[in-house]
């Protein structure tokens, strides 16, 4: 019995240590990445930071995309589903869209440097085109809102302008030296100009279609 439970000890042990070692190399790995982006981060200088061999990194991680989609992956599926969670909650309580903006605010500068990464700094690896993404599902659910308040379809060339400033603003706001309660006050504000803006639009919209 003693055994058994020594044996089931040192297997948690060795677990532990393997997922802390893990969770090291990402965390540098994300530093490296943030301060010198995808393209000229260096694996080198990833594993002398995180004090593990090259061996122990290739252990974990295939190769340096598969330690970028490590770090990004788990955080792009909460982001995605987030998304489309309040975009059908904005279409239920258009009263709420500033706090629904700060909702999602808040999760983005909780992940600052993966999002300003992912935005930014990903240029060769599977990620170059994940802003052209975020833009996407930004248009959808634009076009979504107004198309639920609008006589007609709304013009494209139309939402995907409003999308591109919106993502501008946010991406403002990630960048700016400010805390997170500044932030969100920021967030909570535009959001409330917005709102202001998309009622006047959708009226004119609609006064033009009548």
């Amino acid at each position: 019995m003693t055994s058994e439970l020594e044996e089931t000890n040192i297997t948690s042990v060795m677990v532990d240590e393997k997922q802390q070692t893990i969770e090291k190399i990402k965390q540098t790995a994300l530093e490296e990445f943030y301060e010198n982006g995808y393209a000229k981060a260096s694996l080198r200088t990833i594993c002398r930071r995180a004090g593990v061999t090259t061996g122990a990194m290739y252990f974990h991680f295939e190769n340096k995309e598969a330690l970028l989609r490590a770090i990004l992956e788990p955080l792009m599926k909460q982001y995605e589903l987030l998304q489309k969670t309040l975009m059908q909650q904005e279409l239920q309580e258009p009263e709420n869209g500033a706090q629904l903006d700060v909702q999602m605010m808040r999760f983005v500068l909780e992940h600052r440097r993966e999002a300003i990464l992912v935005m930014e700094k990903v240029q060769g690896s599977c990620y170059e085109q994940y802003r052209s993404v975020i833009e996407s599902m930004m248009e959808q659910a634009i076009e979504t809102f107004y198309k639920s308040r609008m006589l007609e379809p709304p013009d494209p060339a139309l939402i995907s302008i409003l999308a591109k400033i919106r993502l501008d603003g946010c991406l403002e706001i990630l960048k700016g030296n400010y805390d997170m309660e500044y932030s969100l006050y920021l967030t909570e504000k535009i959001g409330i100009y917005a709102a202001g803006g998309t009622e006047k639009l959708i009226q004119d919209l609609n006064e033009l279609h009548s």
